[in-house]
């Protein structure tokens, strides 16, 4: 069954979404980061390579050569195929057949659009029966 967490209030949603990735691959699971556009997806690949000084997070897009050694993937098109069990779901949509994966993770910001966005994919995942997880973030 996919799991879903919701870490909603998120103040710096682009730096949240790093440590979560830096987080999901410290663990050792395969990740996948849906994203927007090409330019969102290179700009998210210049946050990752200048995250932090001291460590690094393997990762480049879902169609290179390298893909299938790389740990953390990052994909333009909902409906890619791809071989990872997580989800940091960034884009505007939600991905096509959720169930593939085993857990999506979903940062909401504080700003009005970001809510109505959420509000949007927490009932879609909610009638598609998936176990949802909130993560309240407005204290941290």
């Amino acid at each position: 069954m996919t799991r879903i967490d919701f870490y909603t209030q998120v103040a710096q949603p682009h730096d949240f979404a790093c440590r979560l990735v830096r987080r999901v691959y410290r663990e050792g699971a395969g990740l996948a980061v849906l994203l927007g556009d090409e330019r969102d997806l290179t700009s998210f690949s210049n946050r990752l390579w200048s995250f932090e000084d001291t460590s690094f997070i393997p990762h480049c897009r879902f169609d290179a050569e390298e893909a299938y050694d790389t740990p953390v993937w990052l994909v333009t098109d909902p409906a890619a195929t791809i071989k990872h069990q997580v989800l940091l779901n960034l884009g505007p949509e939600m991905p096509e057949e959720p169930q593939r994966f085993a857990r999506i993770l979903e940062i909401v910001g504080r700003d009005e659009a970001s809510l109505a966005r959420a509000r949007v994919r927490f009932k879609a995942f909610r009638e598609l029966g998936f176990e949802i997880v909130h993560h309240d973030m407005s204290h941290k």
